[in-house]
């Protein structure tokens, strides 16, 4: 079973699928930094003193170990790497 299948199914628990999308964003969001990072060709160090900070905090928001960062945080991330932090909000899609 690879990957994809076994995340499929997970999915088809109602709880896990619950918990799952409670952090889909905060995944997403780490994902994005990390590619990023990686199309540079940057070193979450290197990242970290463009950004002025420690490369453990790059770190931790890499692997979500401490809940979301402050929005100026991740403004000075996407600066070193050379990026745009869009945040919005917008309707959610309606099903039918």
């Amino acid at each position: 079973m690879n990957y994809r299948e076994h995340r499929k199914r997970l999915l088809e628990d109602e709880q896990v699928k619950k918990e799952y999308e409670k952090l889909l964003l905060e995944y997403e969001l780490a994902k994005s930094i990390i590619e990023q990072r990686i199309k540079r060709n940057m070193t979450q160090e290197e990242v970290a003193r463009k950004a002025g900070m420690p490369q453990s905090a790059v770190s931790r928001i890499e692997g979500l170990t401490h809940g979301l960062p402050k929005l100026s945080t991740l403004k000075k991330i996407a600066d070193a790497l050379d990026a745009e932090l869009v945040v919005k909000i917008q309707s959610k899609a309606v099903q039918g």
